[in-house]
């Protein structure tokens, strides 16, 4: 039991300290209104109120042992939004998804006002072979809730064996939806690079992990040798990542001078993180969101407060704090607010966020009908079949989000299985796999209403760096 009073020892002051703003619920300030009496009216006057708090932990965890990394986990988690105590599973998983190396469901989750939202789908993961879309919330997993859960604790319990599945119950809309997702190998590439028409580089950057620098690297030198100068550098869901990752980019395209400082409570760990590059050969638009944090944030600022970025989009998260992992030897670690940062012009942006150089929105508008292929409302479709219904299909849900095949009039086993996922999804029908009168119609009425997003921030990019519209269109 000693490692247990150690711990309680250590926690019982973090319980007793509520951070600046937080709340006390009833049943705490009455805990604290009776242990206030006991200490004041017990014969020894030596006894506090916080010694009465230590020896309830300490004897709750002699009769609960269970309870220990339930009340570490709530002791961490009280402090802020970022701080986490991970078991040693959990640090493992932890640790694989921050290098994009596990396998799992093949997506991002972020905490938006306590709810859990699916920010990114990648191609080629099963979620989005199931037909899980971005914007959906993750309501369970495993059949477990995951509300009041850790994002580390979540990606955890979904991810798992290669090839076998979870199950997840999302929400979209006003829909409760069900879902049955193959776990895939998820060694994911960080940054995508293409060349647009008018020679303007488009790049993207979904976390800074290990990788992002080499990856990044490589993508600029491509570009180098095709001698293209303008790029669009799409930071739009980024949710951050590693500091140094972040800071090696950045030492690749932003000017001399300070890329970010970092503030802590010892003032002699302060940092300054300085760029030596003299001439930058680029010129940017950086397009970012309300999704854009952490590492990308400091990306954004330093291009934006240098001039080398011009920054296109929605006011970013706004996390501008810092957190250290510490390992213990038992494989447990702990993830814990260290410090803050300022901008390259001394913006603390926490809570805040960076406000673009030009604010635009994607709009979302009806769907062009003309553009698809009509369904006749005759034919009943199985797979291995040919036709024009079939080509309906695949268009409506891949615009649906459960399709990301080919786009043809032959009925394959990917279609089959977009199929009983659409219809395992609608109430009224029955999931089989087969694109029936009934499928068809209910498809076109989902169809028939949808607003597509447009993306108006990659055309301003676009735009501003040269090109012209209609040639992305």
């Amino acid at each position: 039991m000693k490692l247990k009073k150690i711990i309680a020892a250590a926690i019982a002051p973090m319980l007793i300290s509520l951070p600046a703003g937080a709340e006390q619920n009833e049943e705490s300030r009455y805990f604290d209104v009776l242990t206030d009496y006991a200490a004041n009216l017990y014969i020894d006057d030596s006894i506090t109120s916080d010694e009465l708090l230590r020896a309830a932990v300490e004897d709750i965890l002699k009769d609960n042992p269970e309870l220990m990394y339930t009340m570490i986990k709530a002791a961490f988690s009280s402090l802020d939004d970022y701080s986490e105590f991970y078991t040693s599973d959990e640090y493992r998983q932890y640790y694989q998804q921050l290098n994009k190396i596990f396998y799992g469901m093949g997506v991002i989750i972020q905490r938006r006002d306590d709810k859990i939202v699916i920010v990114r789908v990648f191609d080629g993961g099963g979620a989005q072979a199931a037909g899980i879309l971005e914007g959906d919330i993750l309501l369970e997993a495993e059949g477990q809730s995951v509300d009041g859960m850790t994002l580390e604790s979540i990606s955890a319990l979904i991810a798992g064996e290669e090839g076998t599945t979870v199950n997840v119950k999302i929400m979209r809309a006003d829909a409760e939806l069900s879902f049955n997702v193959e776990r895939r190998r998820v060694d994911e590439s960080t940054v995508g690079a293409l060349v647009l028409p008018s020679d303007i580089g488009y790049i993207e950057i979904t976390s800074f992990a290990e990788g992002t620098y080499d990856e990044f690297a490589e993508a600029l030198a491509d570009f180098k040798e095709n001698n293209i100068n303008n790029i669009i550098l799409d930071l739009r869901n980024n949710p951050g990542g590693m500091l140094s990752s972040v800071i090696d980019v950045a030492r690749l395209i932003v000017p001399e001078g300070v890329i970010v400082q970092t503030m802590y409570r010892n003032e002699e760990e302060n940092q300054t993180f300085y760029s030596d590059l003299k001439n930058s050969e680029y010129k940017f638009a950086v397009l970012v969101n309300e999704n854009t944090a952490s590492a990308a944030e400091v990306l954004t600022g330093a291009l934006q407060d240098s001039g080398a970025g011009y920054v296109i989009g929605t006011t970013t998260y706004g996390k501008g704090v810092i957190q250290n992992i510490f390992n213990l030897k038992t494989g447990d670690a702990f993830k814990i607010t260290t410090g803050h940062y300022l901008t390259r012009d001394g913006h603390d942006i926490n809570g805040v966020g960076i406000d673009p150089d030009e604010t635009v929105e994607n709009p979302l508008r009806p769907i062009d009908l003309s553009l698809y292929e009509e369904f006749d409302y005759k034919t009943k479709w199985h797979l291995g079949e040919q036709g024009t219904g079939v080509l309906a299909a695949k268009q409506r849900l891949r615009v649906l989000g459960y399709y990301y095949g080919e786009i043809n009039d032959i009925f394959d086993e990917e279609l089959e299985r977009a199929v009983y996922a659409f219809q395992d999804a609608e109430e009224k029908l029955y999931p089989y796999g087969v694109l029936d009168l009934s499928t068809q119609a209910t498809m076109e009425n989902r169809f028939y209403v949808i607003e597509v997003e447009t993306d108006e921030q990659l055309y301003t990019a676009y735009e501003y760096l040269g090109g012209n519209r209609e040639d992305l269109e």
